[in-house]
């Protein structure tokens, strides 16, 4: 019996082997360098989108399907056939071939496109950097996927098809409740919520508040006395003495790494405003998300 198996099992192997189709060496072809199967990736800082097409058969058409969503329109501008204009209902389509709008558009970012491309054997693109392109300025939804499906086709007829997907995560936000426009606060005026809000849906990785120079020496030397080394910089994440110091108004370690919502308190202030000089203090946060994404913001504090 377990001689007939393994008899069986070579049977079914070879079957296997004389059943795969042969790669036709002619047939165009779609690569990704840095991703070959094509799997979601995030739109982040140094997101490799480079992409390669061979056809050995020469091309005669190249085409991507750009899957917006309801950022669709903001492709039309840079498509000249009408046919391929999107809208509410339909994806816009980038014809780099025949599409003299749309190869003037692509030359602009460095990518090859016009009616010189058909008869090559060879072409690329940037992904990344046409999508960078169309939204440029715009604010993008937090959590949204896009595709853009390329196409190729041979002199021959011969074509070959890829979707690339991405997925999209909003760099972080700082929200001052109190003080939304992150004006100059008077520390003599009436005292308002110095609370800061730092969101990051791609959670936090570094979270810093820097007092910038020229602030009064006396607050100086209060942040420095609260840092290791005795810098001005307050890394609520990378130092450990920092957590103690500040506690009460600023969270640290295991409470700032990887969460999406922290609070920032400069409530101090207020008390230290009894030792500082008439002044100017600037202090700069810089949130960092597991993406790379940053934001920075500026609170700032006078006498």
């Amino acid at each position: 019996m377990k001689r007939f198996s393994v008899i069986m099992l070579a049977v079914l192997a070879f079957a296997a082997i004389a059943c795969e189709k042969p790669v036709d060496p002619d047939m165009p072809a779609i690569n990704w360098a840095s991703n070959p199967s094509f799997s979601q990736v995030e739109l982040a800082p140094g997101l490799d989108g480079s992409v390669s097409v061979s056809a050995p058969g020469k091309i005669d058409m190249f085409t991507i399907t750009l899957g917006l969503g309801e950022y669709a329109l903001l492709a039309n501008p840079h498509i000249g056939l009408s046919s391929n204009k999107g809208s509410a209902s339909k994806s816009p389509v980038f014809d780099l071939v025949d599409d003299t709008t749309t190869a003037a558009f692509l030359k602009k970012l460095g990518i090859t496109a016009g009616s010189g491309l058909r008869g090559k054997t060879l072409a690329s693109l940037d992904l990344v950097a046409v999508f960078n392109a169309l939204i440029e300025g715009q604010v993008v939804s937090n959590n949204s996927s896009f595709t853009m499906k390329i196409d190729v086709r041979d002199q021959a007829g011969k074509t070959a098809t890829a979707t690339a997907k991405f997925h999209f995560t909003s760099a972080p936000t700082l929200y001052w409740d109190a003080n939304p426009n992150f004006e100059v606060v008077n520390l003599n005026d009436p005292q308002k919520a110095l609370k800061i809000r730092v969101n990051a849906p791609g959670k936090i990785d570094k979270l810093t508040v820097k007092l910038e120079n020229g602030a009064d020496p006396k607050l100086m030397t209060y942040i420095q006395n609260r840092t290791t080394g005795s810098t001005t910089i307050i890394d609520l994440i990378g130092d450990e003495k920092v957590g103690d110091s500040f506690k009460g108004y600023f969270p640290a370690g295991a409470t700032v790494s990887g969460k999406v919502d922290v609070t920032l308190d400069f409530g101090f202030m207020y008390s230290q405003k009894y030792d500082m000089s008439a002044s100017t203090n600037v202090f700069t946060i810089t949130a960092v998300d597991k993406n790379g994404k940053t934001t920075t913001a500026q609170a700032k504090f006078k006498l």
